[in-house]
């Protein structure tokens, strides 16, 4: 009599720990098909372009690569979330469960979540939106530019240059939009170019010496990974002179400190035409960043122009004259402008 009134308790014991089994066995799969629903968003390849200029070709593939890059960061930081969400719904489900097992997954479970909540913060700048804005608007640049370009069958010289040099534009915009939005101009400290450097001497040495007081950017030159920036100086009679020599002084400075740079290169001394004209089209590559004219006390003004070249820019710039003279790429030259740093 006492056994069968035990088995039927028995029997529902072991229907409860089924029951268990089977509803954190349900949980842990929704987790997983969560997870793997979120990370199918990385799935998505960029689509190659042909028009009649391959070189363009590649050069707009490696922006899309980028904005890709960026909406993936920005899925990535969703999927983080999403997946915190669904690990704590999870945690609070197993936390019904008295088994060991249970308890060991639900301490993982928990250990993972907290690892993942400061991730973003960590390893992520900006927020999801913020890449989203930023992979749209680099994209709306360079759907715009490659509609252009696809207007034409075939290219002359002329016409070939001229887009090359609007998409070298395109790549200074693209550049300062993902500096200022994504890292916010936040140049680390001390991270002055070698370039830079050569520059500061003759900056310090006009400084005050007959009454003249330089702006602080020609004293102490900007400083971000991403632009290399010239100054320079020169006087004139009237104040537009005093400015137009300073401009032509500037870059004749940046020529002239780029063409070392070409020569540091052992193939490119060996080339030096080639080594002159890569200087000559960076440095009136570099756009005007700031403009300083003062009063000089021995008479006429004094003029001060810095000039900012993007990297990427310079980049671009330099390949192009690689491609139209059938130069192979120089490695050397070309990491020196992207990573022209002090060691």
């Amino acid at each position: 009599m006492n056994d069968k009134t035990k088995s039927p308790t028995k029997s529902n014991g072991r229907r409860d720990d089924q029951s268990t089994h089977m509803n954190n066995h349900a949980n842990v799969k929704i987790l997983f098909l969560a997870l793997i629903a979120a990370g199918s968003c990385f799935l998505c390849v960029p689509v190659g372009r042909a028009s009649a200029d391959p070189f363009l070709d590649g050069q707009m593939n490696q922006i899309e690569s980028k904005i890709g890059q960026w909406e993936r960061d920005s899925y990535l930081i969703v999927s983080l979330t999403y997946a915190i969400t669904v690990i704590g719904a999870v945690v609070a489900l197993l936390q019904k469960g008295d088994s060991k097992t249970v308890k060991v997954a639900t301490a993982a479970l928990a250990v993972v979540s907290a690892l993942l909540v400061p991730a973003n913060r960590l390893f992520f700048p900006v927020d999801d939106r913020t890449y989203q804005k930023v992979a749209k608007q680099t994209r709306n640049k360079l759907d715009a530019f490659s509609y252009q370009l696809n207007q034409f069958q075939t290219l002359d010289d002329a016409t070939k240059a001229s887009l090359r040099k609007k998409f070298e534009g395109v790549l200074e915009d693209v550049d300062q939009l993902e500096y200022n939005t994504i890292y916010n101009g936040g140049a680390a400290a001390g991270a002055v170019t070698a370039l830079s450097d050569v520059l500061l001497p003759s900056a310090r040495a006009d400084e005050s010496a007959d009454g003249v007081h330089p702006p602080p950017w020609a004293q102490k030159l900007p400083a971000d990974e991403r632009n290399m920036y010239f100054v320079g100086t020169a006087d004139g009679k009237t104040f537009d002179e005093a400015h137009q020599n300073a401009s032509a002084e500037a870059r004749k400075t940046a020529s002239g400190l780029l063409a070392k740079a070409a020569e540091a290169s052992p193939d490119l001394a060996r080339k030096p035409d080639l080594a002159a004209k890569i200087a000559s089209t960076l440095a009136n590559a570099a756009e005007i960043a700031d403009t300083f004219t003062a009063p000089n006390p021995a008479g006429g003004y004094r003029g001060f122009v810095l000039l900012r070249l993007s990297r990427t820019a310079a980049l671009f710039a330099a390949q192009s004259i690689f491609v139209e003279t059938g130069v192979p790429y120089d490695k050397v030259f070309l990491e020196s402008l992207q990573n022209d740093e002090k060691n």
